[in-house]
This record gives C-alpha cells, structure tokens and sequence, in this order.
C-alpha cells in the first residue's frame, strides 16, 4: 500500500501532467476560458477522461464530484489525536481509509487525483464556478449537487474561501458540500454559502457532526444513521438504497432530522 505523503510528492512525476498543462493553457487563452474548462470537466483530455465525474455506488447521478487531492496525499492522512498532522485529525484509521483503498485497488485512480489537485490549483474561482454552470447547461441529466472532495481534504484557507465563493456563484443551482477533518483552519468561521459536514469532533465548524463509529450501537439517540449505510445494514442493494444526492441528509446546512449523521466504519 502507498505511505502518505501529505502533499509532497513531484507533479512532473504523473502521467498525464504534460497534457494537462496544454489544456490550461488553452483555457486561459481562450475568448471564454469557462467554456474550455468546462470541456475539461466534462470529457478531459487525451489519456484521462472527465475531470468531474457524476454519481457512483453511493451518490446519486445528480451529484457531481471533483477531488482537490488524493487520500495519499491528504493533509490529515494516517493522523490520530496523538499524531495530529498540521491540519487536523481524521477520524478513520489509515487502513480504513476507503479512498485510499481505491488508490490501491484501481491503478489510474492516485493520478487522476493528482491531476484534479493541479487543475484546481490553476483555475480562477468565478471561472470555475461558470465552468460548472455551464455543464449543468449542457447536460441532459439533473446536476443538483456538487461533493467537494470524495478523497482528501481541504489544505488551507484558501482552499475554504475558494470553495465559498464557487458555492455563491453556484447558489440557487447547485448545492455544494464536503465533510472535513481539517479541524485547524480558521476560515471555516466565514464559510456562508456550502454545507461542510464536520469529520471529528475537536473543534466547533461546519454545520453537523459526520462520525465514523465501529458499530451501530455506537450511534448516539439524538442522531442519524446514514439511510444509505442503515440500507446495506438491513439487506437492501441496488439502487433501492437511497444514495447520496437523492438524500439530503448533509446535503442541506440543517437537514430536515436537523441532527448529526453516523456510518460505520467499513
């Protein structure tokens, strides 16, 4: 399995970077970079598909997903209250980790990531939150909401207040939301306009607690266990499961329960 590397690993070491890199620059070049960058999300470029992907074995195909890092390289990677990283404390065990399961199990899935966290630290906030307007425009399926970060987690503050104005711009037609174990960084006191679902209970941010416990009786009485895990819990697969995107559960800043969410972990 990959070590962490919190961020410190060599870019021009990723397949795929070269291509990357022309694309940009075509954007900023254009008459609308936007619309470019739109492309990008939606189809990528040669050798890497779409950088913007929608739905999966536990999110509704209303939900897009863009990553800003990998697992391997999440700032809060293999962190436990007596080993804080500088950013913050994740709640899982490293080897619990799902998306760095993935990174492990599906070969391209640690480059693309790589590439999503260069690509976001190119793009112009309004230029990119005009880019996802522009796909939800051109697709013929719904785009109701936006997870910030299905691997990974937020590294600075300027990561939040990118994500806040994005969310402003989007506000009215996409819905944005993350969960976070970056307990340390100050600016989510001025986080307005997305939904940030709290991943560890040592600080006081964001807008609900979202806990990972060893078992369902660990659940405390005044919260929620996510619909889609109780789901599995109970036998029901498929899409009989209510997925992520058509429950809003941490979607909404106060769900309509208005109460904090458990899983466990897996």
């Amino acid at each position: 399995m990959t070590t962490p590397t919190h961020g410190d690993y060599d870019i021009n070491d990723v397949n795929g970077i070269d291509a990357l890199r022309d694309s940009i620059k075509q954007m900023y070049s254009a008459d609308n970079p936007a619309t470019v960058l739109a492309d990008l999300l939606m189809n990528g470029h040669e050798g890497v598909g779409g950088y913007l992907t929608f739905g999966n074995n536990k999110v509704s195909k209303n939900t897009g997903i863009f990553n800003m890092n990998s697992a391997t390289d999440c700032p809060n990677a293999d962190s436990d209250k007596d080993n804080p990283t500088e950013t913050g404390v994740c709640q899982v065990p490293w080897k619990d980790c799902y998306a760095h399961k993935s990174e492990n199990v599906y070969p391209n899935a640690l480059k693309k990531r790589r590439l999503q966290e260069y690509l976001w630290d190119c793009c112009d906030s309004e230029i990119f939150a005009q880019a996802l307007l522009n796909v939800k425009s051109r697709k013929r399926s719904s785009f109701k909401h936006l997870r910030v970060s299905e691997s990974g987690d937020f590294r600075h503050n300027g990561d939040i207040r990118a994500w806040d104005t994005i969310a402003e711009i989007l506000s009215g037609e996409i819905n944005v939301y993350t969960y976070s174990a970056s307990h340390k960084l100050s600016a989510w006191d001025s986080v307005e306009h997305f939904t940030v679902n709290q991943s560890n209970n040592l600080a006081d941010y964001g807008d609900r607690q979202f806990s990972a416990v060893p078992t369902v009786e660990d659940i405390p009485d005044n919260a929620i266990f996510c619909p889609f895990e109780a789901a599995n819990k109970n036998g029901i697969s498929g899409d009989d499961r209510p997925k992520c995107g058509e429950c809003t559960a941490c979607i909404e800043p106060e769900s309509e329960q208005n109460r904090d969410v458990y899983i466990t972990i897996h």
